[in-house]
Parts: C-alpha cells; structure tokens; sequence
C-alpha cells in the first residue's frame, strides 16, 4: 500500500497559549517575578483558561514560571550569576549549532546568508553615517531592520545544523536572556561606533568560516560572539 503524506502537526490553543505566554515573557510585557494567576491571563489573552493551564504546565516544566500557591503563580526571577550561567550555555550551543551547519552547509545556504549581509550592509552604511552626522536618532528603523536581518541570518544557520534538540534548548535559554531595545543600541553606537563595526563584521567572518566548511572556526567564532554581547549586560545581541 502506498504511503499517504504526512499532516502536519495540529496547533492546539493550548499551544497557541504556550507561545503567546513564552513571547511576552522574552519581551519583557510579562515581567520578571510578577505574579500572575491562570484567570488573569486567560482574560489577556482571550481564550478560556484550560489552555492556559496547559501552557502553563510547559512553561513550569522549563522553569520559567513557578508555581507559588494552589492557585498563584510566578514569573521566574533568578540571579545575575545564574542567568550569566544560562547565557554562556546559550552561546555554547550557538558555537556548535555554527559547527554543524558548517559540516551540513548547501550553496542555497550560503548565498541567502550573503545575500542577508548584503541586505544589512547598506543599511549599517547609513547608521554609520548617520552618526558621524549627529542624526543617528532618526534612523531607529533602520536599526530595527538591521536587528531583523541578522536574527534571521542566525535562525537560518540554526535551520542549518538539522539538529531540533538544539534548537528546542537554544529556545528555552532565549527566555532568559536580557532584554535588549534599540534605543541602547543606538546609544551603543552613538558612543563606540568601531565595537558596532566590529561586531557586526563578525557575521561576515562567521559566514566565510560556514562557506568553507571550517567548523573548528565557526564554532569558536559563534561562541565568541555571543559570550562576549552575554557578558555585556543590557547590551542587545545582533
């Protein structure tokens, strides 16, 4: 008998919850160590409470919400020395995710990968401008489409490795990391323009380390990457 294709996996609002939950969380809307109660957030988010409940039983699973009475709940508040912790983790397996997808790169991967710093590089140009000309103010969208491009350009060298085990922690520990907006982006650049020049180049060097199938260097230069924005806090990671 001949194989039927498969149907994809139905998304339940139970999921839909889990995700909206999780997101707002990352986002800083739900705050770090607000309490919260399972009615509460039903009403927010307008569904009924049994797929909050669901969610929220994922979401105690993972360790970001904790449960805190028969009925209260809590966003999850750790340390600076933990989430330090969680954060060189996350650069760990952004390092060999980069490893991976050096040893299973396509030529599809590595011209849309080009083609995204392309994309940003214009884009940098006129930040960079921007602030040798005292207007970087102006130019936040510019900005945000940059941050755009390059979670992208990361998401597709995650795509790349094949490996969803990865990818599912790499999520979890994402909702730990600190919160990063634009406006201290801009500050960041307005102050010390040649470390968002460096930094952004990095991209291109981790992208010619995939290219070539270096993956001792595209590990090491993905790892460092990241560990250095971690350990700079309220710094965002592009």
């Amino acid at each position: 008998m001949a194989a039927l294709p498969q149907l994809p996996a139905p998304v339940t609002l139970g999921d839909q919850a889990y995700a909206a939950i999780r997101e707002a969380i990352v986002t800083g809307s739900l705050r770090r160590g607000e309490k919260v109660t399972e009615r509460e957030l039903a009403a927010r988010l307008g569904v009924s409470p049994t797929p909050v409940r669901e969610a929220l039983r994922q979401l105690i699973h993972e360790r970001v919400v904790v449960r805190t009475g028969p009925r209260s709940l809590q966003i999850a508040r750790y340390d600076p020395e933990t989430l330090d912790e969680i954060a060189e983790t996350e650069a760990r397996l952004r390092g060999l995710v980069a490893r991976f997808a050096a040893r299973k790169r396509s030529q599809a991967l590595v011209t849309s990968l080009y083609e995204s710093l392309a994309e940003a590089d214009t884009l940098v140009a006129r930040l960079t401008s921007a602030q040798r000309d005292g207007t970087l103010n102006e130019c936040a969208e510019s900005l945000a489409r940059v941050m755009a491009i390059l979670a992208r350009f990361h998401q597709r060298i995650e795509s790349a490795a094949g490996n969803p085990v990865m990818e599912a922690l790499l999520a979890q520990s994402r909702v730990f990391s600190r919160d990063g907006r634009l406006h201290r982006t801009i500050e960041r650049i307005d102050s010390r323009p040649e470390r968002f020049i460096r930094r952004y180049r990095e991209h291109q060097a981790l992208l010619d380390a995939i290219a070539e199938g270096d993956e001792e260097r595209a590990d090491h230069l993905a790892y460092t990457h990241h560990v250095t924005a971690a350990r700079r806090r309220g710094t965002p990671r592009p």
